[in-house]
Order: structure tokens, then C-alpha cells, then sequence
């Protein structure tokens, strides 16, 4: 959805006025959820993942190391741990709660490596340690897409603009973002939860650039609109100019392979028609790219049959 700024406010809006900082700023993430750019923390949870990873590797070296100590003892109850869970469960009452201990912290360092996955009942019991689960979520978080660089340049100039946050934010947190002046100075590891739809890269230019204009040229009736927001910006879907470039893209595809029958019925010359089939070889190759999402082997396979 693109956000356009409009000339007229509401006063009950602006009655309802979000204060300038994080209220507006999510407020205005609730209108376009293509602002929802946040930092993964990579770093951050690859060095928890290994530390815990670390901790869980010593801690498995001294419960394996107890359990044979305490099997081969010549005490009877503690031969009976690795047998009789009740035996260990109350081993405290005879003084001797090392492998228990070591058990219960383990589990505990298990619980903080697998708490991302959520496995705990409605009780608030944890009952499958699966530890790969932490490496999945870590996985899962990597895959988010960086964000598009125009709702990147949407957010700088939001938190930019003096009618809407003004440079509000001051904490460290304001230079995640970038800058209008230093745009590329956001964090690397910037992630989109609701990545705007990849369309073709013809389609992409469209919208990222015909909204606007259409809205300015008073053809915003022709695009399906949001209600304003409490500062009068309105949201106008993408699917409209979507449906205008698939017909564009479906006409083009027809009038290709008319216009090259037509164009060669009409030369004699053998080395002529030769070229104009180079010619429209390569045409059909840079149309492939721009208006559809073919692959390299697929725009090889198709201008090379």
C-alpha cells in the first residue's frame, strides 16, 4: 500500500492525534504494514545460541561423568539413577543430589536454548527440550527479507517530516532507520515482517512511481483507497496499477510474435530477415526480464528454442 498525504484533515482526527514517538510511529506501521522494519539482532542471537551451546556441552560432560561415577558405585540407591527415576528424584533426602543438581540446571539452560519455540503447556510446562528448535527460529529469523527500498525511503522521510515525527525519536534506536541525508546508513541487518509483493521488475517501477503521480493528477478515484489517518495520509492499494500492467504485459506478449510474422512477411532479403530474427530474439529476451519473474535458465531455454 502506497501512502499519500492529502490537503484536507478532519478535525476529529485531529482531536485523536497520536503523540509524536512511538505511538505515531505505530500507529502509521498499522496503516502501511510495509513500514514493519525492525533489526534481526543476528549477532546478538547467534552469540546467545553459542554461549548457551557452550554451556550445554560442559554442563552434558559432567552429567555423563556423575551418571558412570554413580553407576559404578557400591552404594545400591545410587546404582539405581540411571534404573528408577524415583530414585533420583530423591536423592536429596540421602544427601546426595550431585547428578539431580546437575539435571535440573541443565534443564533449566534447555529451557532458556528452546524458549523461542514455545513448547510449553498452558500450565507453563516445558515438555519436549528440543534443542534444535532454537537453531530453527534462528533460521527462521534470517529468512526475512531485507525490506523494499522504497518503504525504506518511506520510513526516513516519515520520521524525517516536520508534519510527522520530526526527528522525534531520541534514543540510539533513531538511526536504524537511515537518514535523508545518509540513506544507506541504516542498520545492515534490517528486516521486513510484511514485505511488500515481488512482482515482475516492470510492475515494481510502476508502482513505486505511478501512485504518486496519478494521485497529483487527479486520477486517484481510478485506485482503491484506505480511510485517512488522525495527519490526513491515505493508503492507495498497489493491485489496481497491478491489473494495469498485466494488461500491458498480456498485450505485448500477443503483439511480439504478430509484429515479428508481419514484419518478416514483408522482407525479402534473406540476410535481412536473418537479422530481424536476431533482432527479435533479443527483444524477446529483455522483455522476458523486465515483465515477467522468469529465471536465467528459463530465458536461456526460451529465446534459445
Amino acid at each position: 500500500m502506497t501512502p499519500v498525504a492529502t490537503t484536507s484533515r478532519n478535525s476529529n482526527n485531529a482531536s485523536h492525534e497520536k503523540p509524536k514517538g512511538y505511538p505515531m510511529l505505530a500507529a502509521q506501521i498499522e496503516q502501511r504494514p510495509e513500514m514493519a522494519i525492525f533489526r534481526r539482532f543476528g549477532a546478538l542471537n547467534a552469540e546467545n545460541l553459542l554461549y548457551l551451546q557452550a554451556e550445554l556441552v560442559l554442563l552434558e560432560d559432567e552429567l555423563r561423568k556423575q551418571q558412570a561415577e554413580d553407576h559404578s558405585s557400591s552404594i545400591e540407591y545410587k546404582a539405581k539413577y540411571a534404573l528408577n527415576w524415583f530414585h533420583l528424584r530423591n536423592s536429596r533426602s540421602n544427601g546426595d543430589s550431585k547428578q539431580l543438581d546437575l539435571v535440573h540446571t541443565i534443564r533449566e539452560t534447555l529451557w532458556q536454548y528452546s524458549e523461542y519455540c514455545n513448547l510449553r503447556t498452558t500450565a507453563g510446562l516445558l515438555l519436549i527440550y528440543r534443542i534444535d528448535e532454537a537453531l530453527i527460529q534462528q533460521s527462521r529469523v534470517l529468512s526475512y527479507p531485507e525490506p523494499d527500498r522504497y518503504d525504506l525511503e518511506y520510513m526516513q522521510r516519515f520520521l524525517h517530516s516536520k508534519a510527522h515525527m520530526d526527528l522525534c525519536l531520541l534514543g540510539p534506536d533513531a538511526a536504524i532507520w537511515g537518514s535523508l541525508s545518509k540513506p544507506d546508513s541504516h542498520s545492515p541487518d534490517l528486516a521486513s515482517l510484511c514485505p511488500r509483493k515481488k512482482e515482475d521488475p516492470f510492475s515494481n517501477w510502476v508502482v513505486d512511481n505511478a501512485i504518486t503521480k496519478l494521485v497529483r493528477c487527479g486520477c486517484s478515484c481510478f485506485l482503491r483507497s484506505s480511510r485517512a489517518d488522525m495527519r490526513g495520509i491515505i493508503g492507495y492499494e498497489d493491485i489496481k496499477v497491478m491489473q494495469i500492467t498485466y494488461w500491458m504485459t498480456s498485450v505485448i506478449a500477443s503483439l511480439l510474435p504478430i509484429g515479428s510474422i508481419v514484419i518478416l512477411y514483408k522482407v525479402q532479403s534473406t540476410a535481412a530477415r536473418l537479422g530481424i530474427i536476431a533482432a527479435f530474439n533479443v527483444l524477446v529476451s529483455l522483455c522476458l526480464s523486465a515483465f515477467t519473474n522468469a529465471k536465467r535458465a528459463e530465458v536461456f531455454a526460451i529465446t534459445a528454442a
